[in-house]
């Protein structure tokens, strides 16, 4: 048992996609540090250094004994470290009862998402009778503060299509590496009114907007739709179907049917659930 100094005991670890969950408990209420570091070498002294650090959290703000933390944002399918410092709170600073520390070897596992587009109607292009038309196509990372595109921007034209028509060549499937735990498909559609343009080209911009948009001017209108869909991160293969887009009363007016097949790979060497502990009386 312990003497009652601090210790970090009962601790598992269950990777999942680019993350970690933590949960363990401590002798002494504290607010523990957690911090992640590339496995390149397998040598702790050599690989825990700055280069090579790709997390620093913190927990609650509440000191408390039991704890539990999920570490997003890491590289995926990477074997990593795992420090742990878990200073007590109700022993004085310096008190040598009242530092604890763990380091752990683990990892994260592999997520790929395809994203397949199964159709897409037009329900009012805005002239009716036949319309030149443009779709544009992206993916955005939706779970950082950028939000870049994941892929090639896809971009179909076509030169007369009538309201209650579907977009021929439209069904297509994209490759998603290293998935982000959410992903946000953005599908725009642009009707040109014909004529000399004097506007230019509108594109889906770069990284993940606030909003939708909709809009028009002398050369075209556009309407624009978006959503958000959480990935899987337990290990395994998903299919989530019939996820639906539409863009209301905007004119274009469309509406797209979309699937999410996601597999999560365990690569190997990294243990789905893995036991640690650390202190005075515990082994």
């Amino acid at each position: 048992m312990s003497n009652g100094s601090q210790a970090i005991f009962a601790g598992t670890i269950a990777p999942d996609a680019g993350a970690l969950l933590i949960d363990f408990k401590t002798v002494r209420p504290a607010k523990p540090v957690f911090t992640v570091w590339r496995n390149i070498l397998n040598e702790q002294d050599k690989d825990m250094v700055p280069a090579n650090q790709v997390a620093f959290s913190l927990e609650t703000p509440t000191p408390t004994t039991n704890h539990s933390k999920r570490i997003a944002g890491l590289p995926q399918g990477m074997k990593l470290w795992l420090r742990i410092d878990a200073q007590a709170e109700d022993l004085p600073v310096g008190d040598p009862r009242g530092a604890a520390s763990s380091v752990v070897g683990t990892g994260t596992f592999v997520r790929v998402c395809l994203v397949k587009i199964g159709s897409l109607e037009v329900l009012n292009s805005g002239d009716s009778g036949g319309a030149d038309m443009l779709f544009q196509f992206q993916v955005f990372n939706g779970s950082d503060s950028v939000g870049e595109g994941l892929i090639d921007l896809f971009q179909l034209d076509v030169d007369s299509i009538d309201n209650g028509e579907f977009v021929p060549g439209i069904v297509h499937t994209f490759k998603i590496d290293n998935a982000p735990d959410v992903v946000v498909p953005y599908l725009s559609s642009l009707h040109r009114k014909g004529g000399f343009p004097t506007i230019g080209t509108r594109t889906i911009p770069d990284t993940l907007p606030d909003e939708a948009g909709s809009d028009s001017n002398d050369d075209f209108e556009f309407a624009d739709v978006m959503g958000r869909v959480s990935l899987p991160t337990q290990l395994g293969d998903t299919t989530q179907s019939g996820f639906m887009m539409n863009t209301g009363l905007n004119v274009p007016s469309i509406t797209a049917t979309l699937a999410f097949e996601t597999n999560v790979l365990h690569p190997s060497n990294i243990l789905p659930v893995k036991l640690f502990h650390h202190g005075p009386g515990f082994p």
